[in-house]
């Protein structure tokens, strides 16, 4: 926190940063700024904003990134401002907030006692132990308590519930941890999707290692339908194996930062593509379609059970594969050329030369990665956020002053408290301290 001896654009530049209007303008921006992304459709190509917004429009939305707006400058850069506002609010507020925690402050004037809620004066009694009394009923009830002797008068502060004036910060301490968790994992982590056949070894992308599928197994409910499915995974690092877990739903695997979550599953297809006087070896996932060369794609569709209905549909009677069959799309460019149905190692003409086989099949697992390197800033924040939100709202904090002035034949005592939420429970707790003290 800048002194009052810096120079005064300093002073200026951290008023400005704990100023509660900087923190409203940069939320209400913010605001605006996503009401922007449920109104702009998200992560369409630039011929698609081209198209419906016109020339203009389309590149003022590429300009301020509004296509991927919470990844854009003008997203990002106010959410850093404010995590910035909201950091110089807590370190502003810290010194003050923990020296009233710390410090034990007596009041040592009458004067200081004039909104006193109980007094009482006390014949024939011993100051010094009606101020040990005090203290020993304050701790009773869970105060913690302070005595002290000044200028022949005896002098009492007894607090309780102290932090709970720390919850404010805390809570503003902890937003800052989640949005910079948030912004940390949306620049440095990256998510993305695999499917790894059956003893294949995949490149996780963007991860540094590889996954093989060791094995692959589904449980079913008593009419047919999956109940779970589970894939035994290797990690391969640097060309050793390192780690084996079974992964399922909602039990990942997670080495290095990076987490594989189970995400689907299907069947593949093997085959052979000759072309030219060579061999291509593939493996395409059911319904998705890959690319074999430059200009040919192929899309296969996986029939376990092979049926056709009567109107010469094909389909599949159940998963098991009990009547295997391939259908398939071969495609160069944009045009089909050529199609059919086949059987296992059955080979097929393509033309101009080529030639396609399937020469089986495996079930292949898909997983979800992720890399979230600001979780852990995260949860600390959520765990910050409780805390703070439990001392706001439930550990109140209670001040009590007390003064013994002897007098002869005994001695008055003054008591004074705030309790800035119950102070009408604190008044009836102070004529019961007197009440105690006047019957010892």
């Amino acid at each position: 926190m800048p002194s009052n001896d810096q120079p005064g654009p300093v002073r200026s530049i951290w008023r400005g940063l704990v100023s509660m209007r900087l923190a409203l303008f940069l939320l209400l921006f913010i605001a605006g700024v996503a009401v922007l992304g449920t109104l702009i459709p998200q992560g369409n190509p630039p011929a698609f904003y081209q198209y419906a917004y016109g020339p203009w429009r389309a590149g003022m939305i590429r300009f301020f990134q509004l296509n991927s707006i919470f990844r854009s400058w003008v997203f990002l850069i106010p959410t850093f401002l404010l995590t910035i506002s909201l950091l110089a609010c807590v370190v502003n507020r810290w010194r003050p907030a923990w020296r009233q925690v710390t410090t034990v402050h007596y009041r040592y004037q009458e004067e200081d006692y004039t909104d006193t809620t109980a007094s009482k004066s006390l014949a024939a009694a011993n100051p010094r132990e009606i101020l040990a009394a005090l203290a020993g009923a304050c701790r009773r009830r869970h105060y913690r308590a302070f005595t002290i002797t000044r200028e022949g008068r005896l002098y009492l502060y007894a607090d309780r519930g102290r932090y709970g004036i720390l919850g404010s910060l805390l809570t503003h301490l902890s937003v800052v941890l989640i949005v910079a968790g948030a912004l940390y994992s949306g620049l440095a982590g990256f998510r993305g999707y695999v499917n790894i056949p059956a003893g294949a070894t995949v490149a996780i992308p963007r991860a540094g290692f590889a996954a093989r599928l060791d094995a692959f197994r589904i449980d079913y409910y008593s009419d047919g339908t999956p109940k779970q499915y589970y894939s035994t995974l290797t990690v391969v690092d640097a060309g050793r194996e390192v780690e084996q877990r079974v992964i399922a739903v909602n039990s990942p695997l997670t080495y290095k930062g990076v987490t594989l979550y189970q995400a689907s599953y299907g069947w593949a297809v093997d085959g052979v593509l000759k072309i030219r006087g060579r061999e291509l070896q593939f493996t395409a996932p059911d319904r998705e379609t890959i690319p074999l060369t430059d200009d040919l794609r192929l899309k296969a569709v996986f029939y376990p059970d092979y049926v056709t209905d009567p109107a010469g549909h094909p389909g599949s009677r159940s998963s098991r594969p009990d009547n295997p069959r391939v259908g398939y799309f071969l495609m160069q460019g944009d045009r089909v050329i050529s199609y059919s149905i086949a059987g296992l190692n059955e080979p097929l003409g393509a033309g101009n030369g080529l030639g396609l086989t399937f020469t089986g099949y495996r079930r292949y697992t898909g997983l979800k990665v992720a890399h979230d390197p600001g979780i852990p800033v995260v949860y600390t924040g959520a765990a910050l956020l409780f805390l703070g939100l439990c001392l706001s709202f439930y550990v109140r904090r209670r001040q009590i002053w007390g003064m013994i002035i002897p007098a002869e034949g005994g001695c008055r005592v003054l008591l004074a408290g705030v309790a800035p939420r119950q102070p009408a429970g604190l008044a009836g707790e102070l004529e019961e301290l007197l009440g105690e003290i006047a019957e010892r």
